[in-house]
């Protein structure tokens, strides 16, 4: 496992990412001599769920947009007015 300074990570932050990436290895991040974070790879399974999950949680959430407003609970009447305003 490596060890780099806050400092020499962000300057070269894209180098580091593609490192965990690749290798597959944790990265411990210090600041002043003593650690501070972990970049740890996403393994792809957790990666694929994870989408999944947002995905199903956007679905849910735009289903249910409507669900308590006027317009939901008379669709073809709010259609036909809304069409005779139009006019």
């Amino acid at each position: 496992m490596q060890t780099v300074t806050a400092m020499e990570f962000r300057r070269h932050l894209g180098a580091y990412l593609d490192e965990v990436r690749l290798k597959s290895e944790s990265i411990i991040l210090e600041r002043a001599g003593k650690p501070v974070a972990m970049l740890t790879p996403v393994c792809k399974e957790t990666a694929d769920k994870s989408a999944i999950h947002r995905r199903m949680r956007a679905v849910r959430d735009l289903a249910g947009i409507h669900r308590n407003s006027e317009r939901s609970k008379d669709i073809d009447g709010w259609l036909k007015q809304e069409r005779d305003n139009w006019e």
